[in-house]
């Protein structure tokens, strides 16, 4: 057992083998050497803390294997040691990136504290912009000397030992916060039972030119630990064929319907239903989650019956029902990937919302805090009076290219219940406009609609009635903007609007 409860390791460390080359016979690789004075200073806090590092010598082809998924499943934090090749590295990109999905499925999440579980630790001086887009809003450790391109430093260099101190203590607090929240989240729970069923997937009767296409589909979806249920296509009466389907779809998260250029086969002893419409419109009628997929050579115009053709009309222009759902027209040969994209990510917003439930009362409310980096003063300000009432700030500065900010933005939106926009420069107006709404866009497909979402204005004075984002019923405005110093009843009044739980 590790330290941190509940995982087999704290610490993974994620590196590119070629960084562990010594580059003279006399002295051991810059890896081998971090690894073993990392593992001194950690020993010296507690025995129980595990390390865990591949330090076989692998072939060139670096295949990402059993042996490391697992351990990756069992660790508690990554360490990156981000060198120029560390994104140039297929495999240390794998090893990323799966750790980044595994913890944002457990219930403790991706921040803890204000840190990130993913701790990148620079070999070299990497600008921001070229940061992999899983490191965006975490603030990494140097360790590299202080020229234009910033060498590995010595580890017997004074430089590494203060560097090596300053990693032993962010990391001994998360340790602390990680272990107490872990605790916490693996409680016995009422609704652990439900949690482990596994997540389940209603395909919809599709026409018989895309009956392999489906049984292709069936087979990766199980492959990948999916349950999936089919749509009947044997009852004898409409009413017998309602009920099963209903019944199939109430045990189901996740509804998709594969819909082609014929309407298929008449229900038995019916002159006008179908299967495959009348499967996709007692779907539609119920409140989970919807794909509905059509060929992107499918051509209405083309289709012979008119009600089927009537039906897909009205599913592409999305007049068939209130329902919200995802309509996608594609290539067939995307299509298992397509469902296993969304599959994931309703996986996620479950998992989010499950951590959300079973949170301890009194648990820090996470908020995300959204800058542009011209207001990094007052956001810096505003985070400093947040923090003394139990609100943990997930700080997302705008910086370099706008579409990885965005990207990053999004990758955050899972961790935070509510979002506050810094609007300070009076420039910056379009900027907070375009943030808030790719968030509500964001939120409304998570199905997280009433979520507070707080536009702070910060001075100079400014003329709010313009800012038309702030006509949302979803966002509100905190008018800060004529008041050089924190005004108390403006304060109160925010902290209790950010603080209501309308989850």
């Amino acid at each position: 057992m590790a330290l941190i409860p509940g995982y087999d390791y704290d610490i993974f460390i994620s590196y590119v083998h070629a960084d562990n080359e010594s580059e003279t016979l006399e002295e051991e690789g810059w890896i081998d050497q971090f690894y073993k004075y990392l593992d001194t200073k950690l020993n010296k806090h507690s025995k129980n803390i595990k390390i865990w590092w591949d330090s076989r010598n692998l072939d060139r082809s670096e295949v990402f294997d059993n042996s490391i998924e697992e351990a990756i499943d069992k660790s508690a934090i990554m360490i990156c040691l981000y060198s120029r090749l560390y994104p140039q590295s297929e495999y240390c990109i794998k090893e990323l990136e799966h750790f980044y999905k595994k913890v944002a499925k457990e219930k403790v999440g991706l921040t803890v504290g204000n840190r990130s579980r993913i701790i990148p630790v620079f070999m070299s001086n990497i600008p921001h912009t070229e940061w992999h887009d899983k490191l965006r809003g975490t603030s990494g450790f140097p360790f590299h000397d202080n020229n234009e391109y910033g060498d590995p430093l010595k580890n017997t260099s004074p430089e590494f030992g203060s560097a090596m101190i300053q990693l032993r203590n962010a990391l001994v607090r998360i340790f602390d916060d990680l272990s107490k929240e872990t605790t916490a989240a693996i409680k016995p729970s009422s609704q652990e039972a439900k949690e482990d069923k596994p997540f389940t997937i209603f395909l919809s009767e599709v026409n018989d030119s895309l009956l392999d296409r489906r049984d292709g589909i069936i087979a990766d979806l199980k492959e990948k630990g999916y349950n999936v249920i089919t749509g009947n296509d044997s009852a004898t009466t409409l009413e017998s064929h309602d009920d099963l389907t209903k019944e199939a779809i109430a045990n189901s998260d996740f509804a998709v319907h594969i819909l082609g250029n014929f309407p298929g086969r008449k229900i038995s002893n019916e002159t006008d239903a179908r299967y495959i419409q009348r499967q996709t419109e007692i779907a539609l009628e119920s409140k989970i989650p919807q794909l509905i997929w059509v060929s992107r050579d499918t051509d209405f115009e083309k289709i012979e019956n008119t009600e089927y053709k009537q039906f897909l009309q009205s599913l592409e222009d999305a007049t068939h029902t209130s329902k919200k759902y995802e309509y996608v027209r594609g290539n067939e040969g995307e299509l298992a990937l397509l469902i296993n994209n969304f599959a994931e990510q309703l996986q996620e917003v479950q998992a989010q919302k499950a951590a959300t439930q079973s949170n301890e009362k009194g648990a820090p409310l996470k908020v995300l805090l959204d800058t542009h980096t011209d207001d990094f003063k007052q956001a810096f300000n505003l985070k400093k009076i947040l923090n003394k009432y139990n609100v943990d700030l997930i700080f997302n500065p705008e910086d370099g290219d706008p579409q990885e900010n965005i990207k990053s933005l999004y990758a955050n939106i899972n961790e935070a219940k509510k979002f506050i926009f810094l609007y300070g420069n009076e420039t910056h107006k379009d900027w907070v406009d375009i943030r808030v709404k790719n968030t509500l866009k964001k939120l409304m497909d998570y199905d997280r609609y009433g979520q507070d979402i707080f536009i702070y204005v910060t001075p100079p004075e400014k003329d709010t009635g313009s800012i038309k984002v702030a006509q949302n019923p979803m966002v509100k405005l905190v008018d800060h903007s004529q008041e050089m110093s924190e005004n108390d009843a403006v304060l109160e009044a925010f902290l209790n609007d950010l603080k209501a739980d309308n989850l």
